[in-house]
C-alpha cells in the first residue's frame, strides 16, 4: 500500500507538470489559424489525459483499487508517447530516457500482485 502512494504522489507531480506544459502549449496557438487544428486537437487530448491521471493518482494516493487502472493507461500513453518520439527522430535524450525507465518500473509495480499477509495461528 506505501508503494502505491509513493507512485500516487510521484505520478501526481508529473501529471501536473505534463499538465501545464500542455495548456501552455493549447494557449500559443491561435484558433484562427485552420492549419492548426490537428494540433490544438491533439494537445487538447494529451491535456486530458493530464487531467485524468492528476485525478486518478490523487484517488491511488487514498487506495481506490481502479485507479490503479487509470494510472497505468497513463503511463501506457506515456510510454507509446516516447517510443514514438524515439522512432520518429532517431535519438534519445538523457532526461527522456530516465523518464521512460521511471515509467516502466512505475508501470510494473502498479500491476505486481500484491502479498497477503500469512495467517496467523
Amino acid at each position: 500500500m506505501k508503494t502505491y502512494r509513493i507512485l500516487g504522489i510521484l505520478w501526481l507531480a508529473l501529471c501536473c507538470y505534463f499538465c501545464f506544459n500542455e495548456v501552455r502549449a493549447l494557449l500559443m496557438f491561435h484558433p484562427a489559424d485552420q492549419s492548426q487544428d490537428i494540433v490544438w486537437f491533439i494537445f487538447g487530448i494529451y491535456c486530458l489525459v493530464y487531467l485524468t491521471g492528476i485525478v486518478a493518482s490523487i484517488f491511488l494516493f487514498r487506495g481506490a483499487f481502479w485507479a490503479r487502472w487509470a494510472v497505468g493507461l497513463v503511463i501506457s500513453i506515456q510510454v507509446v508517447t516516447n517510443i514514438a518520439f524515439v522512432v520518429r527522430y532517431g535519438s534519445f535524450s538523457v532526461a527522456g530516457s530516465i523518464f521512460y525507465l521511471f515509467a516502466l518500473t512505475s508501470l510494473v509495480l502498479l500491476f505486481l500482485p500484491r502479498r497477503e499477509p500469512v495467517a496467523k495461528q
